[in-house]
């Protein structure tokens, strides 16, 4: 089945970050005894997961179950097959095998209905939708049809989903995809011979605790007065309903209230055991990350009343652009990541050099550095708040659409003129000078300048180890279509070696230590993530080497950890523990070279 992406395309908007730490530990199940990990070498070559997805661009993987600790040290992994790209030319239609993604990722296992992404090099003087795909498996056609559309980094993209039933099926299968088959384009596709690629897939079968419990998992779904909310079974979402469900019901109201508009619907909201984007995305429906590691940093209260927002002010609003429904949505949560002085926090970016003049930011919103857009745009809808008062700008709001002008910065200017007698430019220099009397405290600078670099380190980490979560190339489905068509998988299933939950546990920490206002201790972690991201997964130096140890000691007892805390030779962390996804406290110490589990 294909979707309709330039749709989709209009009503989804990313949201803020990903979510909150989840409820309080309670008691484990049982443990074999004290984990001991032999003794680390100096340099730890970690490489890549093996899968069938492409490998990520410059610029810009299964659970593994409970199983009694080995007696040896485990064996170094061998290196992951990777993709080699043929040489593109930039005027002429090409696909190479990088360009396919095959999901659930990243692993297929039987019984998936499998969605193809195809992100072929189709030349700017190529309508994307000219271009037809073929696909077949072993030979056999499973989904044709046009691409959709140029993502938010300028890509074509094609989606064909849950296009092959997997169902009875093991081992290996060869998938080919072909563009223009009939060879009806001409003009910028003068070497038919690269129009094809073929790469060959596993689909692995259900076997062992962790993969059982995956394949096995149904949707669930609890009303409240505002929402009807779904979660997977056995996710930390299912687990923290009691929890989430009054926070969930308090931010709709609070979004609400901001607007003035109460929703003329239940909302459907998605809670995700998998980080997508920023954490979260809108469109009919509302799509919130929710894990136990969350990686993704940020307050999940501020993103539901986003999100939540993007619903509502579609009701008197359907037409509005990016750059004003994202800087409505932060205004009305009060802050991005959490509660913050937005006028402040503008000041500040103005001070870091890192303003974006505002007719560029909105001609071209979603691809540039995701804070810097968001927290402008927030910034701007502030200051026309209280230069106008909220009725002058909802109806200004309201009013702006694209097509009211050659580009959108042209839209917004003649609005602007309009509702508040000045153009773009003239407000711009107002707020500017305004912005400028108000110097930003240093913290202020101090915690946007590290605010920033977190969520560019975050991002490089999805690019290289976890690509598919990354927001200007994700498949972002409509989620009550995989209910009713695909899989739970698709929106749960994802990478978890030691080497992502290493990355995504030190990210975590970073995150907690930026919040509490240790921007030192913040950027010693980030940089020795980024010490992993340059050397191609080397874990080099102690503190990277401890962590990841950690891990290891712990995933030895079927433990997958979600956070911890280190003091030199002691660390508490949180974690779970297959099946069961009952949060537990272990308290670890390192005895000379290595780590054991001292209680739990």
């Amino acid at each position: 089945m294909q979707r309709i992406f330039q749709v989709l395309f209009v009503i989804i908007l990313l949201g803020l970050v990903g979510c909150n730490r989840s409820a309080d530990a309670v008691a484990p199940e049982p443990v074999p005894p004290t984990a001991v990990l032999p003794a680390p070498t100096d340099t730890l070559a970690i490489p890549t997961e093996p899968a069938t997805v492409p490998v990520p661009p410059t610029d810009t993987v299964a659970p593994t179950d409970t199983a009694p600790p080995p007696t040896e040290p485990p064996s170094p992994v061998p290196p992951s097959p990777t993709f080699i790209a043929e040489p593109t030319d930039a005027s002429d239609l090409s696909i190479n095998a990088p360009d396919v993604t095959l999901y659930p990722v990243p692993d297929i296992y039987s019984g998936d209905k499998v969605t193809f992404q195809v992100l072929p090099h189709v030349p700017e003087s190529i309508p994307v939708t000219d271009v037809v795909a073929v696909i077949l498996v072993d030979g056999v056609e499973v989904a044709r049809g046009p691409l959709d559309r140029r993502n938010w980094n300028g890509q074509a993209e094609g989606v064909y989903e849950w296009a092959w039933d997997t169902a009875n099926l093991t081992g290996d299968y060869q998938v080919e995809v072909r563009l223009d088959p009939e060879d009806l384009i001409q003009a910028g596709d003068e070497d038919s011979l690269n129009n094809s690629t073929v790469l060959t897939t596993t689909v692995k079968i259900v076997a062992g605790q962790v993969a059982r419990m995956a394949a096995a998992a149904t949707w669930e779904t609890t009303s409240i007065n505002c929402c009807d909310v779904h979660v997977v079974s056995n996710t930390a979402a299912a687990r923290d309903l009691p929890t989430l469900l009054p926070m969930l019901e308090s931010a709709v109201q609070t979004a609400a209230d901001r607007l003035g508009e109460q929703p003329s619907r239940k909302l459907q909201v998605y809670f995700i055991d998998r980080v997508l984007g920023q954490g979260g995305f809108a469109g009919t429906d509302m799509v919130v990350s929710y894990v136990d590691r969350r990686y993704a940093g940020g307050g999940l209260y501020e993103l539901l009343v986003h999100e939540a927002i993007h619903i509502i002010d579609q009701q008197f609003a359907p037409r509005r652009i990016s750059f004003l429904a994202e800087g409505l949505a932060v205004w009305a949560s009060g802050g991005h990541y959490k509660t913050e002085d937005l006028t402040e926090r503008s000041a500040a970016l103005l001070q870091l050099g890192r303003y974006i003049p505002l007719a560029q930011l909105v001609n071209d919103f979603y691809p540039v550095q995701h804070e810097i857009g968001y927290l402008e745009a927030a910034g701007f809808v502030t200051f026309l708040i209280e230069r106008g008062g909220w009725t002058t700008f909802k109806n200004f709001y309201t009013d702006v659409v694209a097509d009211d002008g050659p580009t959108l910065a042209d839209a917004l200017d003649v609005n602007l003129q309009r509702y508040y007698g000045a153009s773009l430019a003239a407000l711009e220099s107002e707020w500017l000078a305004a912005l400028q009397s108000r110097p930003p405290r240093p913290e202020a600078v101090e915690d946007l300048a590290t605010t920033i670099r977190y969520y560019d380190v975050a991002r490089r980490y999805q690019e290289l180890y976890d690509p598919t979560a990354f927001f200007l190339n994700a498949w972002l489905p409509h989620p009550t279509e995989v209910r009713q068509f695909g899989n739970p998988a698709d929106l749960t299933r994802r990478p978890k070696t030691d080497l992502n939950i290493t990355l995504e546990v030190m990210l975590a920490v970073a995150d907690t230590a930026m919040r509490a206002t240790d921007y030192g201790r913040a950027n010693v972690l980030l940089d020795s993530v980024e010490n992993i991201l340059d050397n191609n997964g080397e874990i080099i130096d102690p503190m990277a080497t401890s962590y990841y140890k950690i891990v290891q000691a712990a995933q030895e007892y079927g433990y997958e950890l979600h956070d911890v805390d280190l003091k030199g030779t002691s660390a508490r962390a949180t974690a779970t523990q297959a099946p069961s996804i009952r949060l537990t406290n272990l308290v670890m110490e390192q005895r000379g070279p290595v780590w054991v589990i001292l209680s739990h």
